[in-house]
């Protein structure tokens, strides 16, 4: 996290004491100010819960907050309207009225008329959005008060359309009844039995029950065990041995005899839907409460749910309305054959389909619009075209095939008279640098400069070492701008910026500054892009006009997902690797055992000369979290190698002179281990670091410890890649890490993180400005609805270039636009 976070965090904790009335929430409040006390002391992970926990009373603050201009005391509930903006009594507001009553102190948002022009001229639909009974706060439905719509607030829950459109996990047919001798391991199924033995206590501190249930008369001799591990309210009083219940979850053997974890329980004769819908666990609000709530906010929606696409996109595909599709998934009728109620249950319904369709559809119509407004505007860059020979004496080595391939492309896109919009995906180590220095070099031949931003100053340092002496042979002239450079510095080369006389640019952050004024922007390129905010590329490009576009990542991106997220992006893959690269070899460690065993191999390298990193989740231990922190971590690695070499630590609290000298010292050899957090995910390229290991590597995504994994095998020779995780064998962490044990291809571990996390969190961390995809997963037929529907976008747009003959998608998309800072990769 950010240094000084807490001491601005509390600062606007003390400056809302005094503005907001909290009323239900002072104590809460309360407990938000007495953990930022000590926030600088705290463990990342419990940093990061006291965020959260500010975020969660700004959410539940947010309706009632006041309006800028208005006095609090003169404003009415039905005045505020939802999400505190006024209601007007037409069913329309707009931009600038919401502009005009944002709340007091809240960050402002962009409406869509301003994304509009930030975005460029074309058309996004009407400055408006409707407001109807979706809008309508969670309270106005049957058996939602106060402390329920509390704890729906903590999950975002706020709105009866956000109770429509939240996902049934799954679902139970009560309609048929296993008998207890035919239950298969894994097989959900609904049990009718005898109770036999019933009994729930408290041991310290923790709930256990446990009912043993046999079968009904005229069944084959067999028994069932049911246990809890919470207490279920009520549990108690419904069981009554020797009478019959039914049973209903997922079948487990234990000991050869089948179990269930927390089913369902209920009387064979009681009255209730045939067909029960599971949704994900709301603390404090009951299952059954939920599951009501759902139904009751489609009812409430009704009719007046919003259809946004066009009728006769829908009837071609043979997709039933969003309505129909929501009654389907809250309340699936009694009449459901097997076959619908299979594909109901495994998420390939038409009722699926026609929601992760909408979804797919709103994303691919915004990035096409996206590259219909930047493709159909001039490019101030001059056409150009490539000397190759004179990229070949830049740099030391022969370029690939691969990276041949891609600097054609993007020849061919840069003598085009139009705006380059590319995206780069390559392996870690496959040389996407030396791509975008070719890109740089012709944009220079042609009288334009480039920037390059990074995400870190670690990684901004790397490209620069590496890029100065290719600069140096072609005779260009590069420099460097970070938040690290000194003012005099500062000054001089934004002086040379503004006069022309720095071709290429290498910074972070510090390029969107306004004082940063180039000469005539070129190209820009941004590496690691999912690092960056929307904001913050579209603030760089607008330092030129129209300047080429070159996305890179490292991190391989499934096809489904770039169709969704780069959709208005030209893709350029470079897959294979330069000579002489050797893929690392990768284990997996289990236990305590296992991490002891990791570390005496990793040892093992560094005595015998080589190099390491040792990766840790934390920077310092928490009571909160069982992982391994980097202090802790490096005290025990210096008291093994003690007389054998140096260890060094490096993680995002140090400041940035710190990282550069420890990192210095690595590069040197002076140190023989360094032991980091993640901040070397990106940037570090030490060829005599031969080892790394990853402890507690489940706390990682797949894409990303492969990412860790590409810091070494990076010289000549062979190297390794340990992984350890504290779960025992055949758990989900012990099967993901399997994976980077089976194989070194970035997009194969790509497709398989994908599979596991889902499109949510490819990335790590979730994008900023990313639009939430409620239904619209990857798997099974996912990528055929994003082809789908990239088809019928392109096919509506064609037709209809502005929307003007579908209004109610104009108006769907500027809401969506406006109320969740839409993003369509690098669009802005």
């Amino acid at each position: 996290m950010e240094e000084g976070l807490g001491g601005r965090l509390r600062e606007a904790a003390a400056a809302a004491t005094q503005e907001l009335e909290l009323g239900e929430l002072r104590g809460q409040f309360e407990k938000f100010e007495g953990g930022l006390a000590r926030f600088e002391e705290r463990g990342r992970v419990d940093r990061s819960r006291v965020v959260a926990h500010g975020l969660r009373i700004c959410m539940q603050l947010a309706p009632a907050a006041p309006s800028r201009g208005a006095s609090r005391s003169r404003r009415t509930p039905e005045q505020r309207g939802v999400r505190g903006r006024p209601r007007p009594s037409p069913d329309r507001v707009t931009a600038e009225s919401r502009e005009a009553d944002a709340p007091r102190g809240a960050p402002e948002r962009p409406s869509a008329s301003r994304a509009k022009r930030s975005r460029g001229d074309a058309n996004l639909g009407p400055k408006t959005r409707s407001v109807g009974p979706g809008d309508d706060p969670v309270t106005v439905l049957p058996g939602v008060g106060p402390k329920i719509a509390e704890r729906l607030a903590e999950r975002g829950v706020a709105r009866v359309e956000d109770l429509a459109l939240a996902i049934p996990r799954g679902y139970r047919d009560r309609r048929s009844r296993h008998p207890i001798h035919e239950l298969i391991d894994g097989m959900e199924a609904t049990v009718e039995g005898v109770i036999r033995d019933f009994r729930q206590s408290w041991f310290r501190g923790r709930f256990n029950a446990r009912m043993s249930v046999e079968a009904v008369e005229g069944e084959p001799a067999a028994s069932l065990e049911a246990r809890w591990f919470h207490p279920v309210g009520g549990l108690g009083q419904r069981v009554v041995t020797g009478e019959r219940v039914l049973l209903s979850g997922a079948v487990k053997f234990f000991r050869g005899a089948p179990s269930m974890v927390h089913p369902e329980v209920s009387h064979p004769d009681a009255p209730g839907p045939a067909i029960t819908v599971r949704y994900p666990a709301v603390e404090g609000v009951p299952a059954k409460t939920f599951a009501k709530a759902c139904r009751a906010a489609v009812a409430h929606i009704g009719e007046a749910l919003v259809d946004p696409i066009p009728e006769w996109l829908v009837a071609a595909r043979e997709l039933p309305s969003r309505l129909d599709s929501l009654r389907l998934l809250h309340d699936p009728p009694e009449t459901l054959d097997a076959e619908a109620f299979a594909r109901l249950a495994d998420g390939t319904s038409p009722a699926h389909r026609r929601l992760a369709f909408d979804e797919f559809f709103m994303v691919q119509l915004a990035v096409l619009q996206q590259r219909q407004r930047w493709k159909h505007t001039s490019c101030a860059c001059p056409p150009v075209s490539f000397d190759r020979e004179r990229l070949r004496s830049a740099l030391p080595f022969e370029p690939t095939a691969a990276q041949w391939r891609s600097i054609s492309e993007i020849e061919d896109d840069l003598g085009s008279g139009e705006a380059m919009l590319r995206l780069l995906q390559g392996d870690v180590g496959s040389g996407k640098t030396a791509v975008a220095f070719a890109a740089a070099l012709a944009v220079a031949m042609g009288g334009a400069q480039s920037a390059l931003m990074a995400p870190t100053e670690l990684l901004a340092d790397q490209h620069y070492k590496t890029l100065a002496p290719w600069c140096e042979r072609a005779g260009l002239t590069i420099a460097s701008l970070t938040g690290s450079t000194g003012r005099a510095q500062r000054a001089s080369r934004l002086a040379l910026l503004e006069a022309g006389k720095i071709d290429l640019l290498i910074g972070t952050h510090a390029l969107i500054v306004d004082d940063v004024r180039f000469h005539q922007l070129g190209l820009v390129v941004v590496d690691e892009q999912h690092r960056f905010g929307v904001e913050q590329r579209t603030r760089l490009r607008e330092k030129g006009v129209a300047p080429h576009l070159l996305v890179m990542t490292a991190t391989p991106i499934p096809r489904s997902l770039a169709l969704t997220a780069f959709g208005e992006l030209d893709v350029s893959v470079i897959d294979e690797l330069p000579p002489g690269r050797e893929p690392a070899q990768t284990s997996v460690f289990l236990g305590k055992r296992g991490l002891k065993s990791a570390r005496q191999r990793l040892l093992k390298q560094v005595r015998g000369g080589l190099q390491a990193y040792v990766v840790c989740p934390l920077v310092e231990a928490s009571e909160a979290v069982a992982a391994s922190d980097v202090e802790q971590t490096a005290a025990e690695l210096r008291a093994l190698i003690e007389g054998e070499g140096e260890v060094g630590l490096i993680h995002g609290r140090l400041s940035q002179a710190d990282k550069d000298e420890v990192m210095q010292r690595f590069r040197a050899g002076e140190l023989r281990v360094l032991v980091a957090t993640t901040v070397i995910e990106v940037g570090v390229d030490v060829p005599g670091a031969r080892a790394i290991l990853i402890e507690h590597a489940e706390r990682f995504g797949l894409a990303q410890l492969h990412q860790l994994r590409g810091r070494v095998g990076r010289g000549q020779g062979a190297s390794q890649c340990l992984l350890h995780t504290g779960q025992s064998k055949g758990s989900d962490a012990h099967a993901r890490l399997l994976v980077l044990e089976q194989t070194s291809d970035g997009f194969e571990v790509a497709e398989r993180d994908l599979k596991f996390r889902g499109p949510g969190e490819m990335f790590g961390t979730r994008q900023s400005g990313a639009m939430s995809l409620r239904f619209a997963g990857f798997g099974g037929d996912g990528l055929k609805v994003v082809v789908d529907a990239r088809a019928a976008a392109r096919e509506l747009l064609e037709r209809d270039p502005e929307l003007h003959a579908s209004p109610r998608l104009s108006d769907e998309l500027a809401r969506r636009l406006d109320s969740e800072a839409f993003y369509s990769g690098e669009s802005g």
